[in-house]
């Protein structure tokens, strides 16, 4: 089912330089299923503009900083700007933060501070822009209005694969066939267990109607001891399993692989790498696919794929799959994008890591040929 949520973006910086290029924004977050919130929306409030401020920022799901030439008006509470003091804020909140950056090459003087004290704000605003590149934040930069749309379309749909899965807006009627739907699967679900479970209940009535015939033949003197094959307990554990008070007959969840310590030959080397440089970057794995290209797999922002064509993406997608069916990786929102490793996941990577002596500072298509030579 196609992303039926819509997101608010709080959107955020100096007002005076950045009118035009604030108005851009608002197109481009429409045009991206995302609801554009600013100080365009304040209005008059029994309260103060810095309450209304933060408020506003509660209700966001993301936040939006644009920096340009000019510090802006300072807070003299805090002896910051109020554009830093409203990016604090969200941080401390834990809003997931996108930045745009004009370069400084683009601004004219006329976009800058001025007043008698200019030189201290263009002080205050290059310490400001320096730790915001350097604080874990999506950062792009623009030098017009043009490449500020492009930039920021991209940077709206890229946050959406890492958007949390309670974020977001869904109109009543979406949630009501999102809830259908998932019953729907429910009931398949379970129409399907009841079916494993009365094959598995017919297959245990054959199997006592046997031992029956057994001892009416040994009764009858017709078969001997020694030919009733022997139970053991293991086998009685396997048949019969009790999960939340209920019986389970035989092995529903059917046999699942387990990659133990002492197997490390049975792994291959495309799921050790792409586990291992997971584990040693966000923990993510991310899988892509356009109309015009095959899925393309993606961690910690590095590139697994030698080519686009679809072998390659085919020798990735094998291998992702494998972590999946070992536990290691497990899905996460519902579009089978995204992929975060499991404390199993965790432990494998290390061990792996220290085990094969897998180097993740380098390009993972550099250390792999010294795998495949």
């Amino acid at each position: 089912m196609k992303n039926i949520r819509k997101f608010s973006v709080f959107i955020s910086s100096t007002y005076e330089d950045l009118k035009n290029e604030r108005q851009a924004l608002m197109g481009v977050a429409l045009e991206n299923n995302f609801i554009p919130v600013g100080m365009e929306q304040f209005h008059a409030a029994p309260t103060s503009q810095w309450n209304v401020i933060t408020k506003m920022i509660d209700e966001c799901d993301f936040y939006l900083l644009v920096i340009g030439g000019r510090y802006g008006s300072i807070d003299e509470e805090v002896g910051i700007s109020y554009t830093e003091k409203e990016y604090n804020y969200a941080k401390d909140k834990g809003l997931p933060v996108l930045v745009l950056i004009k370069k400084s090459s683009a601004i004219t003087e006329s976009e800058q501070d001025i007043g008698d004290d200019k030189y201290t704000k263009m002080k205050m605003l290059e310490t400001f822009r320096n730790r915001v590149k350097n604080d874990r934040n999506t950062v792009d930069f623009f030098t017009d209005i043009n490449s500020l749309k492009y930039k920021a379309s991209s940077t709206f749909r890229n946050a959406i694969n890492y958007v949390d899965d309670s974020a977001g807006w869904v109109r009543y009627r979406d949630i009501v066939d999102v809830i259908n739907e998932e019953a729907e699967g429910r009931n398949k679900v379970n129409a399907e267990f009841g079916e494993h479970q009365q094959k598995m209940l017919e297959e245990m009535k054959d199997m006592l109607s046997q031992f029956g015939s057994k001892l009416t033949d040994m009764e009858n003197k017709r078969i001997s001891w020694e030919k009733i094959p022997t139970v053991t307990s293991e086998d009685i554990d396997k048949l019969f399993q009790v999960e939340n008070d209920t019986l389970i007959i035989g092995n529903p969840a059917g046999d699942k692989s387990v990659i133990g310590q002492d197997d490390v030959d049975n792994i291959p080397v495309d799921s050790a790498f792409l586990l291992v440089y997971a584990a040693d970057g966000d923990g993510q794995i991310i899988k892509t696919q356009t109309l015009s290209s095959p899925a393309q797999i993606f961690t910690s922002g590095k590139q697994f794929m030698a080519d686009n064509s679809k072998r390659e993406s085919a020798r990735w997608i094998e291998a992702l799959d494998r972590l999946i069916k070992w536990g290691l990786v497990k899905a996460v929102g519902y579009k089978g994008e995204i992929f975060e490793l499991t404390k199993t996941g965790y432990s494998k990577a290390d061990w792996l890591k220290a085990g094969m002596g897998i180097d993740t500072s380098k390009n993972p298509l550099d250390e792999l040929k010294e795998f495949e030579d």
